[in-house]
């Protein structure tokens, strides 16, 4: 059955989205309990990339190109020079994709806010202003200027690249022309940017939202007020869901939990890591939201269905992150980390190690086709 047949069947029984398995939570409602849980297992898996010289930042996107198996990062140790692309097999670089700063069609005037991947292999780049677009191979193909306030990320809407814009999203059409979806305000959110002496850009208050596409939706993830963090579902027929995240993401932590963020001795809280989750596809068609947390990553949604898999860790861990799923595994990425000869540890928000590891089910049932766990 079919996504219009089954919203046709829900709207005649009168339901609230009730679906098979578990729930598509609509208009903020809270989702249901989760299907299955899903661990980690860092006893076994393979390494990719070990390599004390990588400062791959960790709290921007990061697409995977399943196809062709390649990893893309921005990186400390080149920051100047652009998009790093790194084999998943080997963990060899493959190329560099300039990506300068500037106002030219070709140049990003304030650095990179976010990246994805199309469909084919192409490569999304944007930067606060405009969104560059290049090839499988990384040259450069064309580049779009949209209509909003801030660029904070792109995907592939329906062949076209698509923005989060005030009210919904904003597509470029096939004639160029700036196409909009979504009748309410996707992220209400005051959050401002300053950029700091070595050119990073920085936020002030609150995190971006992110967006992530498939030909016929748009996925939304931002944090309304201070209620939980939501989905807002764009389609290309005009219509918008909007979907509570599952449960067991939105919880916090405690509040005497804090991770620390320099040599200086400042820490954050827990709480604030598992606001940021960020929206992804993987090779099945599931949403994947999936970020920094100690000890819950993200979870794995069936858009069809609303079932859905949480994925933990197997025990509370500051030092590295679970930041995209590949195949039946958990793509961890490992803190870069020193002390100091007081005793005192600092924790960076970059890494310089990334491994594979699968994913083992222990407890609940399995959501049908999702993945095939241990």
């Amino acid at each position: 059955m079919g996504r219009q047949a089954r919203r046709a069947m829900i709207r005649r029984n009168g339901q609230r989205a009730t679906i098979l398995y578990s729930t598509v939570a609509a208009l903020g409602a809270p989702a249901a309990g989760a299907q299955q849980v899903l661990e980690i297992d860092t006893t076994t898996g393979r390494v990719i990339i070990d390599d004390e010289w990588r400062a791959i930042r960790t709290m921007e996107d990061m697409p995977l190109d399943r196809t062709r198996a390649i990893l893309y990062v921005t990186d400390d140790e080149e920051q100047e020079e652009g998009v790093m692309a790194f084999s998943l097999e080997t963990g060899e670089w493959i190329r560099t994709i300039p990506t300068p700063e500037g106002d030219g069609p070709r140049e990003l005037s304030r650095g990179i806010s976010g990246m994805s991947l199309g469909r084919d292999g192409r490569l999304y780049v944007a930067g606060y202003v405009r969104v560059l677009e290049f090839d499988p191979l990384g040259r450069y193909v064309d580049n779009w200027r949209p209509q909003v306030e801030t660029v904070w990320g792109a995907c592939e809407f329906g062949g076209q690249p698509t923005v989060v814009g005030y009210g919904g999203v904003v597509r470029r059409g096939p004639d160029g022309a700036n196409e909009r979806f979504g009748p309410g305000i996707v992220d209400h959110r005051t959050t401002t940017t300053e950029k700091t002496p070595d050119g990073r850009v920085t936020y002030a208050s609150g995190s971006p939202p992110r967006i992530a596409c498939t030909e016929d939706a748009a996925y939304v993830v931002a944090r309304s007020g201070e209620g939980a963090d939501s989905v807002f579902v764009h389609h290309r027929n005009g219509e918008m869901e909007r979907w509570a995240v599952p449960d067991e993401l939105a919880e916090a932590l405690d509040d005497d939990c804090n991770v620390p963020v320099n040599q200086s001795g400042t820490s954050l809280p827990c709480t604030a890591w598992p606001r940021y989750r960020k929206p992804s596809l993987d090779s099945r068609g599931n949403l994947v939201l999936i970020g920094h947390d100690i000890e819950v990553p993200g979870a794995i949604i069936d858009p069809e269905t609303g079932c859905y898999a949480v994925v933990r860790k197997p025990g509370r861990s500051f030092d590295y992150g679970a930041l995209h799923m590949y195949r039946d595994s958990a793509l961890v990425f490992r803190n870069v980390a020193w002390g100091d000869d007081q005793g005192r540890f600092t924790l960076s928000s970059t890494a310089n190690r990334v491994s594979l590891h699968p994913l083992r089910r222990v407890s609940g049932e399995p959501c049908p086709g999702m993945l095939p766990v241990r």
